[in-house]
């Protein structure tokens, strides 16, 4: 299985090398007794962190862009962004979840000394007043 993560305006694209997990929620307060008006939709990404930017042949390291994305202040046009990540297996993409309005509720980079390198974990959400802007789609070919 591969991931494909774009990110737009400013464009930031993370490379299928890096990407190894994606979690799509539906985020619903636990305090809830019954079904909410206030709901959100949720995307984790999780990969690695590429130790290899200056060799030869090999991808860049696209998530410094993404730690400097987390920093931009709410009142700025940028803080919010579209956002498309796609799942797909043989050929054919068995999910694709675009978030049109997403923000950076967290961002987390871990680094161990053991293994010498680094994981992130991205996890964005769609603005609540544009829910019905998500699409979710798949089971199509590339």
């Amino acid at each position: 299985m591969a991931f494909s993560v774009e990110i737009k305006n400013p464009d930031i694209t993370i490379e299928p090398e890096c990407t190894q997990k994606v979690i799509f929620s539906v985020d619903i307060p636990e305090s809830s007794q019954a079904r909410t008006k206030d709901v959100g939709v949720c995307i984790t990404v999780i990969g690695k962190i590429l130790a290899n930017a200056e060799e030869a042949g090999k991808p860049a390291d696209s998530t410094a862009k993404l730690l400097e994305w987390s920093k931009v202040p709410v009142e700025k046009k940028e803080a919010y962004r579209s956002v498309t990540v796609k799942s797909k297996a043989g050929g054919v993409i068995t999910r694709q979840y675009e978030f049109p309005n997403a923000f950076i509720v967290d961002y987390l980079e871990n680094f161990d000394a053991s293994e010498g390198s680094g994981v992130f974990t991205l996890k964005l959400k769609q603005v609540k007043n544009k829910l019905a802007d998500v699409k979710i789609t798949g089971g199509f070919a590339e």
